[in-house]
């Protein structure tokens, strides 16, 4: 091999390797968000003292009623919950 082929080879290689450094995928990626409970796109019923309904839907997520935490107006994003509202008994949090 000569000199100048040496050279090629080696610059090839380095190059290979920025790449694999720089550019792959890791494979410590985010795991996917955990799925929404089964009720969380009808909710549990709603009481009729419940305050209104602030919308239907809040980041693409229906808004639903929750009996936890005295009740409350909420969306589950990502398999968390989101409250929307206050506890309209003690009206508090």
């Amino acid at each position: 091999m000569t000199h100048t082929g040496s050279v090629r080879a080696f610059a090839v290689a380095c190059g290979f390797a920025a790449g694999i450094l720089v550019g792959a995928p890791s494979a410590n990626a985010d795991p996917a968000p955990p799925p929404n409970p089964p009720w969380a796109a009808v909710g549990d019923p709603v009481p009729d003292w419940a305050p209104r309904k602030p919308a239907d839907f809040w980041l693409g997520e229906p808004v639903v009623w929750t009996t936890g935490w005295g009740g409350r107006w909420c969306v589950w994003k990502n398999g968390q919950i989101i409250t929307l509202s206050s506890n309209p008994v003690t009206n508090g949090g």
